[in-house]
């Protein structure tokens, strides 16, 4: 590859981003309209697809109909579900004004400590959503996952619903956040505490480690509590996207009740 075609691949690779999967792609037009640049689909999709054709030639953007094997090649993957679309991406929001305007008054939100897998980045989005979190914060440290199309895929359109805050430094943020009485739990393997025996308060921030290292140490010192879901021991851990859906459960319950008392 040339100069001129890296500088050029660069640009699109700013500018643009491929979204593949129904719900993904639906989600996204619906929130973003304007955002989109082309699409791409198959026969089978192209009678549901009216209002997107038609936003298109209205905007005098590309829409066309592919064969299989074309989609694949535009997705950069096989389970596009029929439907391709190019867009302008999203960016994630600076941390500052986040911290700066708190969370609601029994507000949840997200951190991840290095979570190195798009798809968990991905399915830890779309278990937001479903669980109502005001935003997930993540960082821009070497192995934090980035939003990849692979992410979106996964995420079934939650990347357009969670708001997403980019922070330098993870441990720092949640000091921050700790200063204006936000309380922040840490999950853990081996923390002494169950996720069932403490007293949850709110607002909270609930931060969830590495996949293989779980949290690290700087950013586990700025948890007011750590805390482990208890099991069977008969296997060692969770899914760390099936763990995160596991203890926003249990903050939505202990969150009810307190609006019962």
């Amino acid at each position: 590859m040339n100069n001129q075609s890296a500088l050029e691949s660069k640009r699109l690779k700013d500018t643009e981003f491929t979204l593949y999967g129904w719900n993904t792609c639906m989600q996204f037009f619906k929130n973003r309209p304007d955002d989109l640049c082309r699409l791409f689909f198959s026969k089978q999709r192209s009678s549901a697809l009216g209002s997107v054709k038609k936003w298109c030639a209205v905007k005098k953007l590309p829409y066309r109909e592919l064969d299989l094997e074309s989609l694949n090649k535009v997705a950069s993957a096989t389970h596009h579900e029929g439907i391709v679309m190019v867009v302008r991406p999203i960016k994630p929001s600076s941390i500052y004004p986040f911290i700066k305007n708190g969370l609601g008054n029994k507000g949840i939100a997200v951190a991840l400590d290095c979570i190195g897998n798009t798809h968990n980045l991905g399915a830890i989005l779309r278990t937001c959503a479903f669980f109502g979190a005001e935003g997930m914060v993540i960082s821009n440290q070497e192995g934090q996952a980035r939003l990849t199309s692979s992410a979106a895929r996964t995420a079934e359109g939650a990347m357009e619903i969670i708001p997403i805050y980019q922070c330098t430094d993870l441990a720092s943020a949640l000091r921050d956040f700790m200063l204006r009485n936000i309380y922040v739990i840490g999950t853990d393997l081996n923390a002494k505490q169950s996720l069932y025996d403490i007293e949850m308060r709110f607002p909270c921030v609930v931060v969830f480690g590495n996949e293989q290292e779980g949290l690290s140490s700087t950013v586990k010192k700025r948890c007011d509590e750590v805390v482990r879901i208890p099991g069977s021991q008969k296997i060692q851990s969770l899914n760390v996207a099936i763990a995160a859906g596991v203890v926003l459960s249990e903050l939505m319950r202990c969150r009810g009740l307190q609006k019962i008392t």
